[in-house]
């Protein structure tokens, strides 16, 4: 694939997880998040355990959301090959952990995110023709 093509799929990636992420960051957004998330998953009769939200699960939710946020604007400001490639390589592992919470009994709802790290890892482990025009390249 063309680098600038690389490069606006690592920008679109960054976008989606800022748009997704958000509302885990603050304790009152992911309140809200995870009893809707809880509310689908019961109404549709998707499979799995939605346990009550506690401080542990809260703060854990909070600590991700903050890290992501930070992840996407570096990778939205500076978008490089390098910066690609490790949210590549951290997406397979998100993904592999979603599947073993929901293999372990976690409610399956999850899986609406699984898709979406899917997509992104499978793009941004394509290879990139040489030749990025700047400073980007950083692989």
């Amino acid at each position: 694939m063309k680098p600038t093509t690389y490069l606006r799929i690592v920008r679109s990636s960054a976008w989606y997880d800022l748009l997704v992420t958000w509302p885990f960051a603050t304790p009152w957004t992911f309140g809200w998040l995870y009893d809707q998330l809880a509310r689908l998953a019961s109404t549709a009769g998707i499979p799995g355990v939605t346990p009550p939200l506690d401080a542990m699960h809260l703060l854990l939710a909070n600590l991700l959301g903050s890290a992501v946020i930070a992840w996407s604007l570096a990778r939205m400001l500076s978008p490089s090959i390098r910066l690609g490639r490790l949210d590549a390589m951290a997406r397979w592992l998100f993904l592999c952990w979603q599947i073993v919470a929901v293999s372990a009994g976690a409610n399956a709802i999850i899986l609406l995110f699984s898709s979406m790290e899917l997509l992104f890892g499978i793009l941004q482990s394509l290879p990139v023709r040489p030749g990025i025009p700047d400073n980007r390249r950083d692989a």
